[in-house]
């Protein structure tokens, strides 16, 4: 086992505990099927229906979200039924006096699975109302049967094809802003932690959502692009293993309490996780389909990018390594770790070195992978997914107890730019100069290849190592996560350090921001006074990330409670037996403008947040999407809290620390 100078924080006794906790199960759980209410047989067999609030199906369908697009299956379809099935739906609804707004043959299908978990579905979409669920689960058995009969007198017996009922609200865009200041009372900000732990309480009173809470927040959500018609709404978010068809009773007991309160607030309850921190560990290589490319463009990779000597604020940060699925290390096991952003360059004192010394600051996860004890593994979608480190393993010992600068185990090297994003050039590259040799551009296409795979040959991407980092067990003084890690420049990395240096107006124009940019120019500027708690509520912040670039938000002083899966193996450890699994974070709203309405996205963790003057306020670590949601947000970690974490882990080993100064 690795040793560290640093005695383990926040945690106790590490024997005699549970057994590990599956970090696969709740991915696993994301594919599962809405829990039936009741069957029927068709002339395919019995089949199964889910009867939930705003939407009825057979077979039970997917939690949502999930997306409809285009399969093979359903073309099959319209090549031998054409629209009779679509046609026959509406005529049985209409039959039972629903007048549908739409029905169609799509695939439904959750956000980034494969192309073979696409379901044919025949969608109906319809307005609900309080006598809906007898109604719609009638027509979606009548219309299940029809299809059913369809298909096997049409040789097409093997394909199964679904039936979704849906409410015109669960395809309607919403929009997410902060509590305004009007109506952000001082009675509100006061009984906003007792309402958040109330409903915990209720939330927890029942086996559907005990422990399955993922966040609580409150800010104004609905239907409107006019923000202030919004109601303000307490949203809860539960992981898919919830089972849907017994939230009524839990929905009715929470507005109970919110009623008792004179606030005027909504509930809203849905299936979400709060940003998985890891993109998908990929082979190294492997063929990509064009959706898959545009997916990874759309995260910012870049294969005609040239590579820099400069490492600074915003740019891609990753593990120098390659992950491997199981005991093997052959090529074909061998998977692309993930990646995040270099928040920002640093400057500390300790008591060895009294003079200003630069370090990067980012987040603890981001450089996890780097670690031995990391582990993936290939669950039954074919995704390469995180587990539970190797027991007393380097990472297993830095997640519970953090690692300190005298950490006595291998080091862990940091590299930019970040090998998903390389290997992703080199894959797209070669294909291209494959594809057409005698191409006009072909030359020069061929002399970035070689000039990037240099790069990497040479070592010359190497960043650093770790220096120091949090770990999973830290909390703030208020009950939020630290999740942080300082990279100390090493090798041919000490002379890559790069600038602090903000977005120009022509950066901020570019992404759309015209008005809403920030007057701040030059580089990151020191935190003010009270750094994150001197800016006020539903003021702007921005960032900078490898993700989604320049972005601009507002900020709510109102925390919201959450839970994030990667750390669940740590909490029966923590000392706290009072919902380890929760903390208590800022948020950052996005401008729920539908040009960028993605705040954060996978590999922006570890963004340095700074207010309008370019100080900077915050350290983003995850981001999440609500349900419909035209505005992501993102969760902050207060820069002053960040700053004393480092100094106080340290044990005083580190006596002052600043944002660099370029």
């Amino acid at each position: 086992m690795a040793s560290s100078s640093f005695d383990p924080p926040n945690i106790i006794d590490l024997t005699g505990k549970p057994d590990l906790v599956d970090f696969a199960r709740r991915k696993r759980a994301r594919y599962r099927f809405t829990e039936h209410s009741s069957s029927d047989s068709s002339d395919a067999g019995t089949f199964l229906i889910s009867n939930v609030k705003f939407r009825v199906g057979a077979p039970p369908p997917q939690p949502l979200p999930i997306q409809s697009g285009c399969s093979v299956g359903c073309t099959l379809v319209r090549e031998v039924l054409g629209t009779s099935l679509q046609d026959q739906a509406e005529n049985i609804a209409k039959a039972e006096g629903v007048q549908p707004l739409s029905v169609g043959l799509v695939a439904r299908f959750v956000p980034g699975s494969t192309l073979d978990n696409r379901c044919a579905t025949i969608l109906i979409v319809a307005k609900w109302n309080d006598a809906s669920p007898p109604i719609w689960e009638k027509i979606v058995k009548k219309t299940k049967k029809f299809v059913d009969s369809s298909t096997r007198n049409s040789h097409l017996e093997d394909l199964e094809i679904s039936v979704e009922m849906i409410a015109e609200e669960l395809t309607l865009n919403k929009y997410i802003s902060p509590v305004p200041t009007k109506e952000l009372t001082d009675a509100l900000r006061l009984d906003w932690p007792l309402i958040a732990e109330k409903a915990l309480d209720i939330l927890d009173a029942y086996p559907a959502t005990k422990s399955r809470v993922t966040s609580i927040a409150l800010f104004k959500l609905g239907f409107s692009r006019d923000f202030d018609k919004n109601p303000l709404t307490v949203y809860i978010s539960v992981d898919y293993e919830s089972e849907e068809g017994k939230w009524p009773a839990i929905v009715s007991e929470i507005q109970q309490l919110l009623n008792r309160y004179p606030h005027n607030l909504h509930l809203h309850l849905e299936h979400n996780t709060s940003g998985e921190s890891y993109p998908e560990f990929h082979l190294v290589n492997r063929p990509m389909t064009a959706e898959q490319k545009a997916f990874k463009i759309d995260l910012g990779f870049d294969p005609d990018r040239k590579y820099n000597k400069l490492v600074g604020l915003g740019d891609d940060i990753g593990p120098e390594c390659y992950i491997s699925l199981g005991d093997s290390a052959s090529a074909d096991q061998l998977r692309v770790p993930g990646l995040g952003t270099l928040g920002c360059w640093i400057e500390v004192k300790t008591t060895r070195q009294p003079q200003w010394t630069k370090y990067a600051l980012t987040n603890y996860h981001v450089v996890r992978p780097a670690f031995d004890g990391f582990q993936v593994r290939t669950n039954d979608k074919n995704e390469t997914v995180p587990i539970t480190p190797v027991k007393d393993s380097d990472l297993w010992e830095v997640d519970l107890k953090g690692m300190g600068p005298n950490f006595n185990s291998k080091k862990a090297d940091i590299e930019h730019p970040a090998r998903a994003k390389h290997c992703f050039a080199v894959q797209v590259l070669t294909e291209e100069i494959e594809s057409d040799p005698n191409d006009v551009d072909t030359p020069k296409l061929r002399e970035h290849l070689n000039n990037i795979k240099s790069f990497f040959d040479n070592n010359e991407q190497h960043l650093g190592s770790i220096y120091c980092a949090s770990g999973y067990t830290r909390r703030t003084p208020n009950g939020g996560r630290l999740d942080w890690a300082l990279i100390n420049p090493t090798g041919n990395g000490v002379d890559r350090v790069g600038k602090n240096a903000l977005p120009t107006r022509e950066d901020w124009h570019r992404k759309g921001y015209i008005t809403s940019k920030p007057k701040a120019k030059g580089s990151l500027k020191q935190p003010p006074t009270h750094g994150l708690r001197s800016i006020k509520n539903a003021a702007p912040i921005f960032k900078v990330s490898t993700s989604t670039g320049p972005t601009a938000g507002l900020f709510s002083e109102l925390k919201s409670k959450v839970s994030f899966v990667e750390d669940a193996h740590v909490l029966p450890y923590m000392v706290s037996k009072h919902r380890p699994y929760l903390s208590d974070e800022f948020l950052y709203l996005g401008f729920p403008d539908p040009a960028e309405f993605w705040l954060a996205k996978k590999g922006d963790s570890g963004s340095v947040v700074f207010d309008g003057d370019g100080a900077a306020v915050g350290l983003l670590f995850r981001g999440h999407m609500a349900q419909q949601a035209m505005g992501s947000y993102a969760y902050i970690t207060p820069i002053e809290d960040v700053f004393e974490d480092i100094k106080a882990f340290s044990k005083k080993q580190i006596t002052d620390i600043r944002i660099a100064e370029d």
